[in-house]
């Protein structure tokens, strides 16, 4: 979930730098019977079945059974906070995979976010699937002693104790995760494949039948290891959520792409990112910056990498979510750009 500021609306009419933000039906997966009626207050972070019951499960932050934690290869950019993510899927449900760019979560699947800022938990976030076509997604505010955490449907701005931080209300989340068809993004078959990822990995859920169609080969972002760390980290900010073909998501119209698809990892210039970016006209542009996305060996005059180093300005990205630039990201996307030829 990212934060949606007063001039993202604007921001997302000018269509990110690049504009802004028949396929086969899957099988249903299994569905289990799901009580979504609460056993407790459901305000509280302890209420939605993350750690495991009782005050012991609280205290020493216990998963509970079926909680599975995961790390994903590429790295979302949340301004420097450190991050732990969870997963449950219902006993005898498997995640349907038959597009594999777009899986669909069985009813009862629920994901967890945690933030941290210097060792300290701000905020957790969740999304809950209660029907097959409604998910819940709200946040929760950690007390400053973390002895509780709280709903917050309306967020928070500049979260003291932090640089800057702002917790989205529920109303805000679905500008980044709507952009998938069911509204999970760092749980997907890029992320989860590469060698960085932890805990349940793409491997994992091949390996436990966790997946109703698991792909047949292994998923590699192509290329050098600079080509593959820029077009992994373009797709984890920029393309899972807003800039892919997605009828829902952001940067659609931009034509812009920058989300990895699985059936076009044969080669870098195969993907939708080189193909959409480089020597491609942008949309929109910054003042006295190349109207080109990307130019060969010019990272400097690229207009991605310029609206990238930019903040405070209705032509940042991303948009919202972020108030200060990711000097990684920006020099494996230079290095990406200046060795091309």
């Amino acid at each position: 979930m990212r934060r949606l500021d007063s001039k993202v609306l604007i921001a997302c009419g000018l269509a990110a730098l690049f504009g802004g933000c028949t396929e086969r039906e899957p099988r249903e997966a299994p569905a289990a019977a799901v009580d979504a009626a609460p056993v407790c207050d459901p305000r509280q972070l302890s209420c939605t079945g993350l750690y495991a019951p009782g005050a012991e499960g609280w205290a020493t932050k216990t998963l509970a059974p079926g909680v599975r934690a995961f790390t994903p290869s590429l790295r979302l950019w949340t301004d420097g906070l450190d991050k732990s993510r969870f997963i449950y899927l219902p006993p005898g449900t498997k995640v349907n995979t038959v597009n594999m760019d777009d899986w669909v979560f069985p009813v009862g699947t629920k994901l967890w976010k945690e933030f941290r800022w210097k060792g300290r938990r701000i905020e957790t976030r969740l999304l809950w699937k209660q029907a097959e076509k409604r998910w819940l997604r709200t946040t929760y505010r950690w007390s400053e002693d973390e002895s509780e955490a709280t709903e917050v449907k309306d967020g928070e701005t500049d979260v003291p104790g932090t640089d800057h931080h702002d917790i989205p209300s529920q109303a805000q989340c679905g500008m980044c995760h709507n952009g998938k068809r069911d509204g999970v993004l760092g749980f997907e078959a890029v992320a989860l494949s590469g060698d960085q990822a932890e805990g349940l990995t793409m491997r994992q859920l091949v390996q436990e039948g966790l997946l109703t169609d698991p792909p047949t080969t292994e998923l590699r972002i192509p290329g050098n290891p600079q080509e593959q760390a820029a077009l992994g980290y373009l797709h984890m900010n920029c393309g899972v959520s807003c800039h892919s073909g997605s009828s829902t998501a952001m940067g659609r119209t931009s034509g812009l792409r920058l989300r990895l698809e699985t059936g076009k990892l044969d080669a870098v210039e195969k993907t939708e990112t080189f193909v959409t970016s480089v020597n491609a006209r942008s949309v929109s542009v910054l003042p006295g910056v190349s109207s080109h996305r990307v130019i060969p060996g010019k990272s400097q005059d690229s207009a991605l990498l310029n609206r990238m180093a930019t903040r405070s300005s209705l032509l940042q990205m991303p948009p919202l979510g972020t108030h200060h630039v990711d000097p990684a990201g920006m020099e494996m996307v230079r290095v990406w750009i200046d060795q091309m030829k």
